[in-house]
């Protein structure tokens, strides 16, 4: 398994990603518009043919914060720490950038997602309501770049 910064041909297999992964839609041109935002925060997993497996999308925000856009793995390859060397990745680019913090949303229902962010240092900090698109409420989370282990 490899990560590597993300390539305008893996947006078709990203959107397939976020098809099976996420309830909520997004255009394929997402992809492209968050590389624009912050091209190094665009990492995606590959399996060892190269093919994408997973990918985390984050943005760096005006204060001094990364936020975490959108982070899946397809649903075969869960739990076998891709997640985990995604996110630490992501945290390598915003430490090179002297980045100290990430932020993220969640749905309260999805205990997989909150149970990885919490055993990767993020805590629930805030409920929104109505966040989503459906009228769903959502969950922020923030954790810190550095881990101190």
């Amino acid at each position: 398994m490899i990560v590597r910064e993300f390539r305008i041909e893996d947006s078709d297999e990203l959107y397939d990603i976020s098809m099976e992964s996420f309830d909520e839609y997004y255009r394929p041109e997402v992809f492209y518009s968050f590389f624009v935002q912050w091209p190094a925060g665009q990492l995606v997993a590959c399996d060892f043919a190269g093919k994408p497996v997973g990918f985390v999308s984050a943005t760096k925000l005006f204060d001094g914060r990364v936020r975490i856009l959108l982070f899946a793995v397809r649903p075969e390859y869960r739990s076998k720490g891709i997640g985990y060397r995604l996110l630490a990745a992501l945290r390598m680019k915003a430490l090179m950038e002297g980045i100290r913090n990430i932020t993220l949303e969640v749905r309260p229902a999805n205990e997989g997602a909150r149970r990885f962010y919490r055993r990767n240092g993020f805590m629930e900090t805030e409920v929104l309501l109505d966040y989503y698109q459906d009228g769903g409420d959502g969950i922020r989370m923030d954790g810190p770049v550095q881990l101190n282990i």
